[in-house]
């Protein structure tokens, strides 16, 4: 989680710390000492990894239990393979086996672990979707190499010289999409504008403003976001726009490269730009668990018990299905998987569905610890008896 936080550490937050931050969290860190943010800052996503996030990974009691620069790449059970040990057929050997994680450390061999429980929170902001139809990627989209970016880049930053006066195919049409007009925006200011082609999926009248507003925000960031990007995209003329459009193919055409859009009504595009920032969403990395008994959904790839929960929601109160401030927690057993011991949290419980609220994932974790609290004392209790 800490290095997602790191991969947009510029990215002003739209919630305030007390939202990102678990009251434990805060209590604890405040006992040791730790001068924290105001519940009510709006800090970066840098910023809190580097005062809550960090300082968290960092308390004594943890000393050696936390284990940076260390990716877990897949997770199995001892001396069982998938097809092993089903529960639903009264199967139970999968249960008190270990689990065997397949570690790679950074600069070190790979290694194996064993773990009792395993609560995976591994997100999907490492796993970005494709830009071609139906998801899919377009033809030539694998052979783009360093000429695509598909996490938010710090245009103001880092990566200014990438995209300053640079010919840019954008596509997406969520908060990071709109975040980059921001900053597109302010190049120009400056100065040095990008030529910008936005490709976007149009849910309103291709005429109308493409990021609908949430009606009595309770997130003023959010709300400031939308309505700037939106002024952007009605009056910016460093940028077209290209409203449900789809990207077919890429290629390489006179040094440059050349991009072919589907448009509406069956109107082929060629552009010829310099990079392509592809911000169209994230999906959980459902590899890392192939050998395990997960159920995902059909539509989200989350964990299916609680995507049936989410989906239910939002079928009874179809209005609050698309703000993630008015989802809510489903209860603990909706975070167990066929799977024994083995737990999704956090943004990946979500799947595709980005709805996902950051206190949600904190409630999680306390469901999990009292689910597997509750499943200890079952086990000593049938022992005993």
């Amino acid at each position: 989680m800490g290095e997602h936080w790191r991969r947009f550490s510029w990215v002003r937050l739209f919630t305030p710390f007390r939202r990102n931050a678990s009251a434990w969290g805060r209590a604890t860190l405040r006992r040791y000492g730790v001068a924290l943010p105001k519940d009510a800052a709006i800090l970066t996503a840098g910023d809190t990894l580097a005062r809550y996030l960090q300082p968290l990974a960092a308390l004594p009691e943890l000393a050696g239990c936390v284990h940076e620069r260390c990716r877990v790449v897949a997770i199995g059970r001892e001396g069982l393979v998938k097809r092993h040990g089903i529960a639903a057929a009264g199967d139970s050997a999968r249960v008190g086996r270990p689990f065997v994680l397949r570690l790679e450390p950074d600069g070190e061999p790979p290694r194996y672990a064993a773990a009792d429980i395993v609560l995976d929170a591994t997100g999907t902001f490492g796993t970005p979707c494709a830009t071609g139809p139906g998801g899919l990627p377009a033809l030539g989209e694998e052979h783009l190499g360093s000429r695509v970016e598909r996490h938010p880049p710090d245009l103001l930053g880092a990566a200014r010289s990438r995209y300053a006066g640079r010919r840019i195919l954008l596509i997406g049409s969520g908060h990071s999409a709109a975040t980059a007009l921001l900053a597109f925006d302010q190049l120009a200011a400056e100065g040095e504008a990008a030529t910008v082609s936005w490709v976007h999926s149009t849910p309103r009248p291709a005429a109308g403003d493409p990021f609908p507003a949430i009606p009595d925000d309770a997130l003023a960031e959010r709300h400031g976001l939308t309505t700037r990007a939106n002024r952007i995209a009605r009056e910016a003329a460093w940028l077209t726009r290209y409203p449900g459009a789809t990207v077919a193919s890429y290629e390489t055409w006179d040094g440059a490269l050349r991009s072919r859009l589907e448009a509406p009504g069956g109107r082929s595009v060629d552009l010829d730009v310099d990079r392509v920032l592809a911000l169209v969403g994230y999906r959980p990395d459902t590899e890392i668990t192939r050998e395990l008994q997960i159920h995902h959904c059909y539509a989200t790839e989350g964990p299916m018990a609680l995507a049936s929960a989410v989906l239910a929601d939002a079928i009874a109160a179809p209005g609050a299905a698309g703000d993630c401030m008015q989802q809510s927690t489903h209860g603990p057993e909706t975070l167990r998987t066929p799977e024994p011991g083995f737990f999704v949290l956090g943004a990946k419980s979500y799947g595709r569905n980005p709805q996902f609220l950051l206190s949600l994932g904190h409630r999680q974790v306390e469901d999990i610890l009292g689910l597997v609290e509750a499943d200890a004392r079952a086990a000593e209790a049938a022992t005993a008896g």
